[in-house]
């Protein structure tokens, strides 16, 4: 049994779940993170256009007839999707932020302003290279996620008993309240034992630091390449 541990928010694990039983695997879910709405008010103003680098940017805020009409520029497909199901007028898209900073910079010559629907804990690419090109952001966290207290006791179990092939880690932040919360359920040594791996460099790094491990970090910050390093692997 094939046995792989999901550490991302409930709705995200269970799409997780679906792909890795169609490549085999058997996945194991402890959610580290709960998504929850922060209700934040969008600011009053003239906007060039909405950005959104997830999908739950644009679930946990209401859509009226201003915001409507403006165009919004997405990281991933599935920010696509959704958005375009909730009748956002998506425009520009691209498989992540770096990737989508020269579609913006192209399309914008002159300085604009943008609405950003981000989450509470982000990387920092995105508004940073739109102000660095002396564009404005406004962010609006209309999303936090929330840390969870515990692993499961199935985890917990697994993680004590080397029951697990690998575990997927999608982000800092959960890499890093994983790291804690597993020091109750498994030694250094066990956690050492077991292959982690990461989605980049950054998810990485506190397990590196951590563990004193060399975690494998997928081709691309993608799901599709942390699976196919899952598959290559197994």
């Amino acid at each position: 049994m094939k046995r792989v541990l999901v550490l991302r928010a409930r709705e995200d694990a269970e799409r997780t779940s679906e792909k890795l039983r169609a490549m085999g695997f058997d996945p194991l879910l402890s959610p580290v993170l709960e998504i929850v709405a922060t209700g934040a008010a969008i600011p009053q103003g003239d906007y060039d256009a909405t950005l959104a680098t997830s999908a739950k940017g644009v679930e946990h805020v209401a859509l009226d007839d201003a915001l409507r009409a403006m165009p919004l520029h997405a990281v991933g497909a599935r920010t696509e999707r959704i958005a375009q199901e909730l009748g956002w007028r998506v425009e520009l898209v691209a498989g992540n932020a770096q990737a989508l900073l020269p579609l913006l910079y192209a399309r914008y010559n002159s300085p604009a302003r943008f609405l950003y629907l981000a989450g509470r804990d982000r990387q920092a690419d995105l508004e940073n290279g739109l102000r660095a090109a002396g564009h404005e952001a406004v962010i609006v966290e209309t999303y936090a996620a929330r840390a969870a207290s515990a692993l499961s006791k199935e985890a917990c179990d697994a993680l004590l008993n080397g029951d697990i092939v690998a575990v997927l880690h999608y982000s800092r932040r959960s890499a890093e309240i994983f790291l804690e919360l597993a020091k109750d359920a498994a030694s250094a040594e066990k956690l050492r034992a077991i292959p982690h791996l990461a989605l980049s460099n950054d998810v990485a790094a506190p397990l590196e630091l951590a563990l004193s491990i060399s975690p494998l970090v997928a081709g691309k910050p993608d799901e599709e390449h942390l699976l196919k390093l899952l598959a290559d692997k197994s």
